[in-house]
């Protein structure tokens, strides 16, 4: 039997082995109490990954989805600020008008027709406004937007531009189309279809007058996606703005005269991306945007059909 003072020895050494693995345990455990409690007093600029450890461990992988849980949020408390501002820059200049008008009708009762005319437009502008917000908000939340609808790509196509060869006719422009595939996307047709008329009504707006808007379908990765395609006419957008067309109120400089919530494209978005697809812009060589639009197949697809 090992003399006392051994055994006493070991068991001091077990004992201050157990107290400096406990401490090294709990250590990463405690940068992780403290950064949540930084975060729920509003800071979120704090990171823990790197004093997770040095390892490949569930502690370190717990480190890591905590700040990409924290650099998502915010990013979208961010995100909503700069939506909340947008908002009042928006509401404000209309406001103004519909406020300059009554004066104006208070102080020149002869021109009050007119002006009551102008009131008229400036509420209906905002109000499509509050609409468009409304659904953005929707999407952005994910409610009220079942995906579950077999939706014809033919008959959705045919339908968006037939509508909108009626407003391309007021600006002499041609609604030009070329489809090499007709197929089935699941989704919520209403969506889909707000979705594309945007991109399409985008195309028209912003094209020559007199000019083409092509809208084109061609099979995608492996065909099991289709790409929807929609060129305009115009004279494109700056390459340093093309990565903010589809956030919320951008304009380009070079449309910013023209009229619009500046919306659509995000709204666009936001529905690819809950169904599962994808939207990119580019300029063209020799002049125009192109908006593609990729999205999952179903099932059906029935290759050289035309719209």
């Amino acid at each position: 039997m090992p003399p006392p003072e051994v055994i006493v020895g070991g068991i001091l050494a077990s004992l201050g082995s157990a107290a400096l693995l406990a401490w090294l345990l709990s250590k990463p455990i405690r940068s992780l109490q403290s950064a949540i409690t930084d975060a729920a007093n509003g800071n979120l600029d704090i990171r823990i990954a790197d004093r997770m450890g040095q390892g490949n461990d569930e502690l370190k992988d717990l480190g890591v989805e905590f700040d990409r849980m924290i650099e998502r949020l915010r990013n979208l408390i961010v995100a909503q600020r700069q939506l909340l501002k947008d908002v009042s820059h928006e509401l404000r200049s209309p406001m103004a008008r519909i406020q300059a008008a009554i004066g104006l009708a208070n102080q020149q009762p002869n021109r009050a027709p007119a002006l009551m005319e102008r009131i008229h437009l400036e509420s209906v502008r905002i109000d499509k406004l509050i609409e468009e917000l409304l659904a953005l908000a929707r999407l952005q939340a994910g409610v009220d937007n079942p995906l579950n609808e077999e939706i014809e790509l033919h008959e959705l196509l045919s339908a968006i531009v037939d509508d909108a060869r009626f407003e391309a006719t007021a600006k002499e422009g041609i609604i030009h189309v070329e489809s090499d595939i007709d197929g089935v996307v699941r989704g919520n047709v209403a969506l889909l279809r707000r979705a594309i008329e945007n991109v399409v009504r985008n195309a028209i707006k912003y094209g020559h007058r007199g000019g083409t808007v092509e809208v084109g379908t061609i099979l995608g990765s492996g065909n099991r996606t289709v790409v929807v395609s929609v060129r305009d006419s115009g004279t494109g957008v700056p390459q340093a703005d093309i990565g903010h067309i589809f956030d919320p109120f951008f304009r380009s400089p070079t449309h910013a005269r023209k009229e619009g919530s500046g919306l659509g494209l995000a709204i666009a978005k936001r529905v690819i991306d809950s169904h599962g697809g994808s939207i990119v812009a580019s300029n063209v060589t020799g002049g125009g945007l192109r908006v593609n639009i990729e999205l999952p197949l179903g099932e059906r697809n029935r290759p050289g059909a035309g719209v």
